[in-house]
């Protein structure tokens, strides 16, 4: 019996051991949440006030979500009061008996016995709104479900604690209210609460009116080609989808025409999408062919392109196009002898507030590099390299492929990609093309200098 009670102690603490303790000498003195349900993705941000009361420094403290919030989680980030980006690694296990998602954060420097630090904490969760009903007709407005905590979520306790969330607009069908709490146009504050208990749950939700365009993108296929001969090409393939709720019936095209105001609320019409500043030879088609109605607009520090699908998007309709457009390659590709440094955005700004479920990146450089290696702003799958083979091409062209899903406008960032190329091999297609036109000539002088008669003309 005590052996087996020995061996039941040896796996607990070999199961503990790969898990994070929770500080008990960290307390919130203070928190101050800020929801903002405008759009169709909810951006939600946090300033801790966060004191050590023990006897030595803290290195970091855990932030906190539900489980469902954790599971819907796209980006986060952390600084501290002066704006001072800190590291955080997310998806930590730890040493509780409450479920969740953590992420631990390290304070700027270890944080001493009895001092105070200030943390921000800025999230971005997607899909965390839910239309309610799930289906309306075409004149219907289209309502959103929000479901949370009251409490900021926290493995510490809490002196106090205030919540604000912002909306769309002042129509709120309904509202649970933990008092204090109150109400005012499209802002709704709850708290202060005082003397909140860790982990402390009490259930929140909103519903309300918002026709924001509730869109996403299933599939984004980026394609970046390198030229050493001044030119990077980038062009991608989109499938969107209106993830809000579902059309009800068939698409009435009078009501359409007579009351597009009211017929088109919770549709999308069109979006715009943010272009580098020097992009040139621009385009947006479809399998049909090129759409005549986007307009494109030039400025200082971008190029806007205001896309608009050839049919309105209603809840559940889907539309597949793909844009393209050329940029320098001295804006984006520095050299050093052999060596050749690419930067690049993961992927452009497609639409306001975007999200995307899946994205995959192709990066297809000129045939003979060699040393490839990438540097990533956040987490990617890299797969095997794979050849592109186009014209005056022998063996081939690399190609880096790279991955990623549940991708927002914060994971909009450079990565940094290094390669070697051997400046001699630029030759090779001139020299393709005038050994190409030597063999034509020479064929074309034989050719006129043989007889192909049966029989010899007799001369006169």
């Amino acid at each position: 019996m005590r052996e087996q009670l020995v061996l039941v102690l040896l796996l607990a603490a070999g199961c503990l051991a790969g898990k994070d303790g929770i500080s008990s000498n960290l307390v919130n003195r203070e928190i101050t949440r800020s929801i903002d349900l405008k759009t169709q993705v909810a951006h939600i941000s946090y300033e801790y006030e966060i004191e050590n009361t023990g006897s030595s420094a803290e290195s970091h403290f855990h932030f906190a979500l539900e489980a469902d919030h954790g599971k819907q989680l796209s980006f986060i980030s952390a600084s501290d009061e002066n704006k001072k980006s800190l590291k955080v690694a997310e998806n930590v296990e730890v040493q509780s008996s409450s479920s969740g998602y953590f992420a631990r954060i390290s304070f700027a420097s270890p944080l001493a016995a009895g001092a105070k630090a200030t943390v921000n904490v800025q999230i971005v969760l997607p899909r965390i709104l839910t239309p309610y009903p799930a289906e309306i007709t075409q004149l219907e407005k289209q309502l959103l479900l929000y479901a949370g905590n009251h409490y900021v979520l926290s493995p510490y306790s809490t002196d106090s604690q205030t919540t604000s969330v912002e909306l769309a607009n002042k129509n709120i069908e309904s509202m649970t209210r933990l008092q204090p709490a109150s109400a005012n146009e499209a802002k709704v504050t709850y708290g202060p609460y005082t003397d909140v208990k860790a982990f402390a749950f009490d259930k929140m939700s909103l519903h309300y009116e918002n026709n924001a365009p509730y869109l996403s993108i299933q599939d984004l296929d980026r394609k970046i080609e390198v030229s050493h001969w001044g030119n990077i090409a980038v062009e991608e393939t989109i499938d969107l989808i209106h993830t809000g709720a579902k059309l009800r019936g068939s698409f009435s095209r009078l009501d359409f025409q007579r009351n597009p105001t009211q017929a088109t609320q919770a549709a999308v019409l069109h979006f715009k999408t943010v272009l580098p500043a020097t992009a040139r030879d621009v385009y947006y088609r479809d399998e049909i062919g090129n759409i005549s109605t986007s307009n494109m607009l030039e400025k200082e520090d971008s190029v806007e392109l205001d896309i608009r699908p050839r049919f309105p998007l209603y809840g559940g309709w889907k539309t597949n196009y793909y844009t393209g457009y050329n940029v320098p390659s001295h804006e984006y590709l520095e050299r050093h002898g052999n060596q050749y440094r690419l930067t690049m955005r993961v992927m452009d700004h497609i639409y306001d507030d975007q999200h995307v479920q899946k994205m995959q990146v192709r990066v297809i450089l000129p045939e003979g590099s060699k040393n490839i290696k990438v540097s990533l702003p956040y987490t990617m799958s890299e797969q095997p390299q794979t050849l592109h083979h186009t014209y005056l091409d022998t063996v081939g062209r690399p190609v880096v492929v790279l991955g990623a899903s549940n991708l927002v406008q914060d994971h909009i960032q450079d990565f940094v990609l290094t390669y070697e190329f051997d400046s001699t091999l630029m030759l090779q297609e001139p020299l393709l093309v005038v050994g190409a036109l030597y063999l034509l000539f020479l064929v074309v002088i034989v050719y006129v200098r043989l007889d192909f008669s049966l029989t010899k003309t007799k001369q006169s």
